[in-house]
């Protein structure tokens, strides 16, 4: 059947499981385990996934392009990652002992970047930043890292530091003091904070297509003068390829013919469950090793557990590098017919292959009740949209799912910009 917005519905709803305690008090604070899920009282839970769609509790059926924040590159229920991660769990979900699914992941992934060569797992993006952080200080002795400014690189207190203003709450100030924080693409900039004091950082991280920054890439000059500085001055350089791993076979550091000391991963590499790694040389990689005197304490119950192990494998062979240039190319021809019909009303759509961002042109920030307005209104719309209005595209979409998803995006932001300019 079809409800009032044209979505259709399936036999799924269920109330929405917000319940209190025995003292009156939400189980979850705020009612939510992520903060990054909420969008108000009326935040709608999700009942199901297939494929590219979703149904949430009222039973409505939705084209998911927040892919739990670009996670489900090959949306949800993907048979063979079900059969791939079903198949570690018939043997056990977790050990106090290496398993061989550690082994065959890393191979996979390492044949993916092969100027790096060892990887330690993790369970989320955030550890493996934290950890290659923490990596880059112990190999080279120092304790400053440089950031560019509005880059998300998980919750860990170094990495809140780039975000400012709210996201300091709660951050030691000698940490934020450990923290240099650069502006996107100001070479001079760059340079100078290194030039100054070369032997102060251990490690300058970088996302090459950074979302909370308003999805602005990284320009290959200032990519360039970043290998550049921090070879020169023998300074770890750390790509955060979280989400950027998905835009290019070898990621998206290759893409710019870069290659960093280590790169942090975690989404597309689990297939759908908790995962982090993080790659780098050797010479690096071995202060985690138990044989190196004073090695790096890394534990981690779940880290490289079978299931995500599997699971993980299965959805990296599947993203072969002609469902990467697929992707991108439906991308690159949504983001540009979308941008076409916006353009007069003064928005763009930023982002890079197949993630793309609609953002009022020009701007650094997006207002937040603005924001707001046009993920309800995509919402309404029939398309689940990450809370920033980013949106990521999945192997099952076809053409025809993916013309339609602009189409009803386009409708969207008209509609929000001509309620603005109301």
């Amino acid at each position: 059947m079809t409800d009032a917005t044209g979505s259709t519905t399936a036999d799924v709803s269920f109330a929405a499981p917000i319940r209190k305690g025995p003292r009156g008090h939400l189980l979850l604070p705020g009612g939510f385990g992520r903060s990054t899920l909420s969008m108000g009282d009326s935040t709608p839970f999700v009942a199901r996934g297939e494929g590219y769609r979703i149904w949430d509790n009222s039973g409505r059926e939705l084209i998911d392009a927040n892919n739990n924040f670009t996670v489900a590159v090959h949306g949800h229920a993907h048979p063979e990652i079900i059969e791939a991660a079903e198949g570690a769990l018939r043997n056990g979900s977790s050990f106090g002992l290496p398993n061989p699914y550690e082994w065959d992941h890393a191979e996979v992934l390492l044949e993916r970047l092969p100027w790096l060569d060892q990887v330690r797992y993790v369970n989320s993006g955030t550890e493996a930043v934290m950890t290659a952080i923490r990596v880059a200080r112990a190999a080279t002795g120092r304790d400053g890292t440089i950031m560019l400014k509005g880059s998300y690189h998980g919750t860990s207190d170094t990495a809140l530091v780039a975000g400012g203003g709210n996201y300091l709450r709660g951050v030691p100030q000698g940490v934020i003091d450990d923290v240099t924080v650069l502006p996107l693409n100001d070479i001079d900039a760059l340079r100078e904070a290194v030039e100054r004091d070369p032997e102060r950082y251990a490690t300058l991280v970088m996302d090459l297509l950074p979302n909370r920054a308003g999805l602005v890439s990284i320009t290959p000059e200032f990519a360039a003068a970043a290998r550049e500085l921090t070879a020169a001055h023998e300074i770890a350089l750390i790509f955060d390829e979280v989400i950027s791993f998905r835009l290019g076979y070898n990621g998206l550091g290759a893409v710019y013919g870069i290659e960093p000391d280590m790169v942090t991963l975690g989404k597309v590499v689990g297939g759908g469950f908790p995962v982090g790694a993080v790659v780098g040389r050797e010479e690096l990689m071995r202060e985690l090793s138990v044989e190196v005197p004073k090695f790096l304490e890394h534990g981690g119950t779940f880290s490289g557990n079978p299931v995500s192990m599997a699971a993980g494998a299965a959805s990296l062979q599947l993203l072969d590098a002609a469902s990467i240039d697929r992707l991108n190319s439906l991308g690159d021809q949504v983001r540009g017919s979308i941008e076409a019909r916006v353009a007069p009303v003064g928005w763009e759509v930023r982002g890079r292959g197949s993630i793309f961002r609609p953002f009022v042109k020009g701007a650094e920030r997006m207002d937040a009740d603005l924001q707001r307005r046009l993920w309800w209104a995509a919402y309404e719309r029939g398309v689940l949209l990450m809370q920033t209005n980013c949106a990521a595209l999945s192997t099952p979409m076809t053409d025809e799912v993916v013309v339609d998803l602009g189409d009803r995006l386009t409708a969207a932001v008209l509609e929000v910009a001509d309620r603005a300019d109301g």
